[in-house]
């Protein structure tokens, strides 16, 4: 609020003036209404008004004396408007000559005062984007503090900064935060030219990004226009990103606007997208999608690059980033989906004799920050070739996937006492990369599949032949009949007697 002093030493005259107009709307608050110049000087010393309104003729101190006293006082100049009659024009002169520009004769009417009081907030609106912007620029702790708490280092600023913080606050409507994207010689250079040029505050971030803090009431679009020209024509090919944060009341809220602001560049930069600034307040391409594509199709690709199937695993992989495209998928999501895909490849290779170091240049790729949606999907590609490549000069040794080979050794040596270790050992495979790999091609766990193997051995001898149960035990492999009970009932939940006399019986 900007506050203002009436001086008129008619009670009527000064009551008009209190009622004249509606103040608190104008964004005015009257802090003394005085009879005379000495009550109106003591009131401009309290309060520093921004505005002071006063009669010429008033007894001891008139209205010349007034300003002319208030002139000498150490302190930032009011705005004046002095109010006089028609014979007083010579006092007028000298009113002007005391620097007032604002001069009304009585009886003031009233859209003429609309007028006068109109154009003395625009001018103390300036008045004040100027202090503001002054004392912005003066203070080099208040970037830096800013530039922190967007990173995340403070939460909190010092106390020093945080008054200073206050003080703007409450001096402007609201801030705007300017994020840019780009090379770091040209952003910084081309950022805090155009920040200081508008009175705007340059924030200096780490890595390829900086910032730059206007208040709400200024143009904003407009700055970021010209930020996101001289990017394009810095010699760098225009690659960079300009987006424009949400509004936000204080100084402390900048973090909010930063980080919707940074995301929406980021995206912008990896979709590729041709045009200007991204306001995310009305750009609804800002908007993303965190949903990860269909599991089928995921399956459906990784199926295509086992079997070799080279034109339809390419066909499912640009069907994947075309849907991610589409639905303007984030960035995150689309780097945890190629990394996935990657590790799924790799072990696959892994399971025809593979080694993970083939790749590690892509992987070493994918775990940086992705610099674009088309990179991701091309180095992917050469992934999933490298990968079907491999598969194919293993096939064409006449070569059997190792974990077939595993599961024919089983099915001749089920009734014999091995381990995964040992069934390891034999096929020069890591145990724990066995098991794993057995589990997902089949489902259950290597000792599970010799249980159902001695299970269905005993299932057949049970139906066929009249040995006794503890000698089919011991002859499709178990040691401890009651270990046999147990996993013949678990897959039957039959006792071994009771599925005999069934089995019989229905024959």
């Amino acid at each position: 609020m900007f506050r203002v002093v009436l001086a008129d030493d008619e009670t009527i005259a000064l009551e008009g003036l209190r009622t004249l107009t509606d103040w608190e709307e104008l964004g005015f608050e009257i802090c003394g209404a005085c009879e005379n110049g000495e009550e109106a000087l003591a009131a401009v010393e309290e309060c520093s008004p921004d505005l002071v309104i006063t009669d010429i003729r008033m007894p001891g101190i008139d209205g010349l004396e007034l300003i002319k006293r208030v002139r000498q006082l150490e302190m930032e100049q009011p705005v004046f408007v002095v109010l006089s009659g028609y014979s007083e024009f010579e006092y007028a002169r000298t009113a002007l000559r005391y620097g007032v520009r604002h001069y009304l004769l009585k009886p003031v009417m009233e859209e003429e005062w609309d007028k006068a009081l109109a154009a003395i907030s625009d001018e103390l609106e300036t008045r004040l984007k100027q202090k503001m912007q002054q004392n912005m620029l003066a203070n080099r702790l208040l970037p830096v503090a800013i530039a922190h708490m967007l990173e995340g280092q403070r939460a909190e600023p010092e106390e020093e900064i945080a008054e200073q913080m206050d003080r703007l606050d409450e001096a402007v409507s609201g801030w705007t935060y300017i994020h840019v994207d780009g090379p770091k010689s040209s952003i910084t250079e081309i950022c805090r030219e155009l920040a200081g040029s508008v009175g705007a505050l340059f924030i200096d971030l780490p890595g390829d990004q900086a910032g730059i803090v206007v208040d709400s009431s200024a143009r904003a679009a407009e700055l970021a226009r010209r930020v996101h020209a001289e990017l394009s024509l810095s010699g760098n090919g225009g690659k960079g990103a300009v987006s424009i944060g949400p509004s936000v009341q204080s100084l402390r809220e900048l973090p909010v606007s930063y980080m919707v602001a940074a995301r929406a560049a980021a995206r912008h930069f990896f979709y590729s997208e041709a045009g200007g600034p991204i306001d995310t307040a009305t750009n609804a391409r800002s908007e993303i999608s965190y949903n990860l594509p269909s599991a089928v199709l995921t399956e459906e690709l990784m199926s295509a690059v086992e079997r070799v199937q080279e034109q339809k695993a390419w066909d499912k992989l640009q069907e994947m980033f075309r849907m991610f495209e589409q639905n303007r998928t984030a960035p995150e999501v689309v780097q945890m989906t190629s990394i996935d895909i990657m590790l799924k490849s790799i072990v696959l290779a892994q399971e025809f004799g593979g080694e993970a170091e083939q790749w590690s240049d892509s992987f070493e790729f994918f775990k940086s920050k992705p610099k674009s949606l088309a990179a991701l999907e091309d180095t992917l590609l050469v992934v999933l070739n490298s990968c079907m490549e491999y598969i194919r000069q293993h096939k064409e040794r006449g070569s059997e996937h190792p974990l077939i080979r595993v599961e024919y050794f089983l099915k001749d040596n089920y009734s014999k006492a091995l381990t995964v270790k040992e069934i390891a050992e034999h096929f020069y495979i890591n145990p724990v990369y066995l098991g794993q790999a057995f589990i997902k091609k089949n489902g259950i766990s290597i000792l599970e599949y010799i249980h159902n193997l001695r299970i269905e051995q005993a299932k057949k001898r049970l139906a066929e032949t009249s040995e006794t149960v503890r000698n089919i035990a011991e002859n499709v492999g178990y040691v401890h009949y009651h270990h046999f009970l147990r996993e013949f009932e678990k897959r039957t939940a039959l006792k071994p007697v009771a599925y005999r006399n069934q089995t019989r019986a229905e024959g």
